[in-house]
């Protein structure tokens, strides 16, 4: 588990650099806690005059804070448009539904990545009836997933009719999993169904 201290000099390192008025600016934290989960440090830092002097004009606006995982060191800027709170769970919500897709799928981590990446998040294909239906089989073994009328969907699995319980739509994800479908038939207007 990283330290309080290492998280910090990540988020400072990124922060290296950074030239104002033709001089390099000076970076400090103003808070570093763990969260409730502990799973993130969440860290806030500004410029050393707006910290440390006030000085207003030196404020770096734009980012809420950093989170940084206590495993990996892997650092998130949280945008000032959301709270911490929000996003927190927006981040616990989407690592337990990865961790159930994983499992469902009975796949390595880097493939479930992969299948919720923006070349690859429309999965299934079909009418709204049975991608409707799809969504409840996948909902029902804890992967939610959103369904939208796109103009393309590429690589999507489609689905037929005959879809009657999780282990089908379960199948047609694991198919997905091996790369784009080849049925080339018009996709214009298709509804999709992907993890949201």
């Amino acid at each position: 588990m990283l330290s309080a201290q290492q998280a910090c000099a990540l988020v400072l390192a990124m922060h290296d650099g950074i030239i104002n008025d033709g001089k390099p600016e000076r970076f400090v934290i103003q808070s570093c806690e763990l969260c409730p989960l502990s799973a993130y440090w969440v860290i806030s830092c500004n410029s050393a005059d707006y910290v440390q002097h006030g000085v207003e004009s030196s404020c770096y606006i734009g980012i809420n804070a950093h989170l940084v995982n206590v495993q990996i060191g892997v650092v998130d800027a949280i945008g000032s448009a959301i709270s911490v709170d929000d996003y927190l769970q927006d981040k616990y919500d989407q690592d337990a539904a990865m961790g159930n897709l994983r499992q469902k799928l009975a796949c390595t981590y880097p493939q479930v990545v992969a299948l919720l990446s923006e070349q690859n998040k429309h999965w299934l294909a079909g009418s709204r009836r049975v991608l409707l239906l799809a969504q409840q089989q996948l909902c029902g073994q804890g992967v939610p997933s959103t369904i939208s009328l796109v103009p393309e969907t590429a690589g999507a699995i489609p689905l037929d009719g005959q879809l009657c319980h999780a282990d089908a739509v379960l199948l047609a994800l694991r198919r997905r999993l091996q790369g784009p479908s080849v049925d080339r038939r018009d996709t214009k207007g298709n509804l999709t169904c992907w993890h949201d």
